[in-house]
């Protein structure tokens, strides 16, 4: 504990910073105090208890458990705790935790029994104590940081594992173009098998591992898809892409002639080769209307696989993560309301089984079943078509723990939108969707795919509100 017979290091004149950390640092990421290289960190006894309150709970629990079981490890390695605990960060940090030391000068109107503002509380009783040594609050609480600069605190966010406002923005992109010769044009042709047509990669190309391209030919007529392949580009023919007979859809004519993307999304929806498709695409897209056909064609049609699996992260109204014990009635009835868009798109493909009763027959006999992303750790995913909806509101934790459960017979398509974030822990930045598309450009696989959807393809009014009503502050 930081003493008083142990805060001498803070009048020492080096120049390293006092970073003290929120609670939502430490949960959101649990590595985060090996972070600060060869800076202080500090950690108030109020957040340890903070966190104690939260490893129960089905979203976060984990982090919390695992936040608490690092710092116990860092204690169990120090022998002198005096000085503070050693982070084996390679830099030499330094660890301590933070009790009492209140300011006698905080601001009356606001109620020391309420945590964040107690840690203000607290940094600010540090800072008057130690006036030469810097310190700064990390919180990913926009409210606590502007309470800090309106108290004169230095605070930040924590940006370890987050990316520019451009990068994010540079995902809705059309399909890359490129121009073939007739030379290149005649080799594709050289197969007779259509699913064989290739031609030679190029790396001026600049295409990812199962990136796709619109192809043209000398008269900048569309010649068709591409895919990338290894050292091959996959000739793909746009007018016959089609997954459970629904073909790419483009609402405005007058702005669009094809839904390059969406064809792409099809093909690699429906590559056997391609065990991890990542889709971002916002609302009205057609995310789930392809995943979903993809899933029923494969399990339905083609018999690779034998069974669906629906996942998503379920927000509730009190923010507890995928908590949904307090609801009443079983597993599926809990997640029926979660899962709506999956159901009416279920309801719209069954329609030639059962007018009324198809989708209802398919969920209850198992062959479709909705899951708790809390309980993914202990499901058998072999086997199995899983689409992991919404995952901008997962971390990164819980697309492990669920992408560590798929075998080599199973395929995961991950949908999401980046920009709508709703858990209070993730923001559009740092979040399982973008943490999953970030891991798959750093570590490139043959069976990995991204695509990003680009058209509103739902309604023009849809597509109206997206391009005028814009929410505060962007």
């Amino acid at each position: 504990m930081l003493k008083p017979s142990n805060l001498n290091f803070l009048l020492n004149t080096d120049n390293r910073i006092a970073y003290i950390l929120d609670t939502n640092v430490l949960l959101h990421d649990p590595s985060s105090i090996f972070r600060f290289d060869e800076h202080i960190v500090l950690i108030s006894l109020l957040m340890i208890e903070e966190i104690d309150s939260k490893k129960k709970d089905a979203g976060i629990g984990f982090n919390a458990r695992d936040i608490s079981q690092k710092l116990e490890q860092l204690m169990e390695r120090t022998k002198d705790t005096e000085n503070g605990l050693v982070i084996p960060n390679g830099k030499n940090g330094s660890l301590f935790f933070l009790s009492g030391l209140l300011s006698q000068n905080f601001p009356d109107e606001l109620s020391l029994s309420y945590k964040d503002n107690a840690l203000i509380s607290q940094t600010m009783a540090l800072q008057e104590k130690y006036p030469k040594r810097k310190f700064i609050l990390v919180s990913k609480d926009r409210n606590l940081r502007i309470k800090c600069h309106a108290l004169g605190i230095e605070t930040e966010d924590y940006l370890h594992d987050k990316i520019s406002e451009e990068y994010l923005s540079s995902f809705f992109q059309p399909l890359k173009h490129i121009g073939l010769d007739e030379e290149e044009i005649n080799k594709v042709f050289k197969s007779k098998e259509g699913g064989d047509w290739t031609i030679n990669y190029k790396k001026k190309w600049q295409l990812h591992e199962n990136e796709g391209v619109a192809l043209y030919d000398p008269s900048d007529e569309l010649f068709g898809l591409g895919m990338r392949q290894g050292d091959k580009l996959k000739y793909l023919d746009y007018y016959s892409t089609k997954v459970l007979d629904t073909v790419p859809k483009v609402l405005n004519t007058d702005l669009y002639k094809y839904n390059f993307e969406q064809a792409i999304c099809m093909a690699q929806a429906l590559d056997d080769d391609i065990r991890i498709q990542i889709i971002i695409g916002r609302a009205g897209t057609g995310k789930t209307h392809i995943a979903m056909a993809a899933a029923l064609e494969k399990v339905f049609r083609e018999r690779k696989y034998d069974s669906i699996k629906l996942i998503k992260p379920v927000v509730t109204k009190s923010r507890l993560g995928e908590d949904i014990g307090f609801l009443p009635g079983s597993v599926k009835r809990k997640l029926l309301p979660k899962m709506r868009p999956f159901v009416d798109k279920l309801k719209q493909f069954t329609n030639s089984i059962d007018a009324e009763e198809g989708w209802k027959k398919l969920l209850d006999s198992g062959v479709i079943e909705m899951m708790n992303l809390a309980d993914v750790r202990g499901a058998d995913l072999a086997n199995s078509f899983v689409i992991f909806d919404e995952a901008q509101n997962a971390n990164p934790f819980q697309m492990r723990t669920l992408g560590t459960r798929l075998g080599e017979d199973t395929k995961l398509i991950v949908l999401g939108d980046p920009t709508q974030i709703d858990s209070i822990y993730l923001d559009k930045y740092s979040n399982a969707l973008i943490n999953l598309y970030e891991s798959s450009l750093k570590k490139p696989m043959p069976f990995i795919s991204h695509i990003c959807l680009v058209q509103m393809v739902r309604s023009y009014t849809s597509k109206w509100f997206e391009e005028t009503l814009k929410m505060p502050g962007h």
